[in-house]
């Protein structure tokens, strides 16, 4: 096994955390989104550009970084993400409506250097493991913001919201200067030979696509479960389900995220798919028989195997690529999995608006649900994704 130093430990740990710190802004806004909606006020328009902004401006981000020849290294990108989500979090400290908004896309840009800059940062500091980290750190960190913003949200108070940005940002400056404190000074000579430092590039096959796929398809699952579990369950009397379903769900993604190298020893030919799909049958079969316990079961179901499936198809993508061509990879990968989810999100919309919503829902999990048992047959497992002798280091 490779030997790696404390120091390149210590980048690929800061690397990380600042992925999940920019994730978790990201995700911090929807807690609070009923309080701004009164007390700045934030008009109906205002409250759907919040996500609309954030998603566009990410995924803008991502296509540059991952289709483009913008030479960016993957320090330099976190870096700059960094910087970028502290004068983000500045604009969120504001009560003003349009501020908001230009934070929100600020914050977008931010998530979009950060997906493929952490994500090479960790693989070449670790000489090739952690290549899990975009998966890791979208649900750890939307479990985290969410978890803090709801607090602050439960103050009731727009000074509660403004003194969690203000310390975001001084959070997000500390950050960037323990990075840039350990990122190495120069390229050694013998890696600017190979051309270490500049971006490349794989053309994707088609066994990669259905790999995005199939990734994109869980994470449609688990964006709608977000939005639209608690109205659902509001709408269905069900109110244990409506306020603890969402926290269940990124709960137990974030669990099954972090007990991955576990995982795969103990279920080596899980790949995430049947979990997943038999959880968004039991949560259509919970909201009919208005069950609270097993609408519970479903989105810890849901949560845990979409988690499983969204991980094991970044890793089995990258495998084995070079630090320089993860940056490149996860990009494509965050930018079809953040529009197939925003476009998901919306279609469910507008849909809702010409057919009642929980009808929309039903059909949408019921096709999720058979998609998902579908793509179990090809899918990548656990033991799919050794590399070597680290095994499942990959993970």
């Amino acid at each position: 096994m490779t030997n790696i130093r404390p120091r390149e430990r210590a980048l690929a740990a800061f690397a990380a955390i600042a992925f999940g710190f920019v994730i978790a802004g990201a995700n911090s806004i929807n807690p609070l989104l009923p309080m701004l909606r009164v007390e700045v006020p934030l008009t109906p328009l205002g409250v759907s550009l919040t996500f609309v902004v954030y998603v566009s401006a990410a995924v803008a981000t991502l296509l540059v970084v991952g289709f483009s020849r913008l030479r960016v290294t993957p320090g330099s990108a976190v870096v700059a993400a960094l910087l970028i989500a502290a004068l983000a979090n500045l604009l969120l400290a504001s009560s003003n409506e349009v501020q908001l908004l230009v934070g929100r896309a600020a914050t977008g840009v931010a998530v979009g250097l950060a997906t493929g800059g952490a994500a090479g940062l960790v693989v070449d500091a670790l000489k090739g493991r952690g290549r899990g980290l975009a998966a890791t750190g979208n649900l750890v960190g939307a479990v985290v913001g969410t978890a803090i913003a709801q607090g602050v949200a439960a103050l009731e108070t727009i000074a509660g919201a403004m003194s969690m940005y203000v310390a975001g940002a001084a959070i997000a400056l500390l950050l960037a200067l323990a990075l840039v404190l350990l990122l190495p000074r120069s390229v050694p000579r013998a890696a600017r030979k190979r051309g270490v430092g500049a971006p490349t590039s794989r053309r994707l096959t088609r066994a990669d696509v259905r790999t995005i796929a199939r990734a994109a398809v869980v994470w449609t699952g688990l964006s709608a479960g977000v939005v639209y579990a608690p109205t659902v369950f509001s709408d269905a009397a069900m109110p244990l389900a409506q306020f603890g379903g969402s926290v269940t769900m990124l709960v137990a993604a974030a669990v099954a995220q972090l007990a991955s190298v576990p995982l795969g020893r103990l279920l080596p030919a899980a790949s995430g798919h049947l979990a997943f799909a038999v959880g968004c049958a039991l949560a259509v079969t919970s909201v009919l028989l208005s069950n609270n316990p097993l609408a519970l079961l479903a989105m810890a179901l849901l949560g845990a195997g979409g988690a499983v499936a969204y991980r094991t198809s970044l890793v089995h993508l990258t495998r084995g690529a070079a630090a320089s061509q993860q940056s490149s990879l996860a990009s494509k990968f965050a930018v079809a999995t953040y529009a197939a989810s925003a476009s998901t999100v919306l279609a469910i919309g507008v849909l809702g608006s010409v057919v009642r919503t929980e009808v929309v829902l039903a059909v949408f999990a019921t096709l999720l649900s058979v998609a998902a048992f579908c793509m179990h047959l090809g899918a990548p497992r656990f033991r799919d994704l050794a590399e070597g002798p680290t095994g499942n280091g990959a993970l």
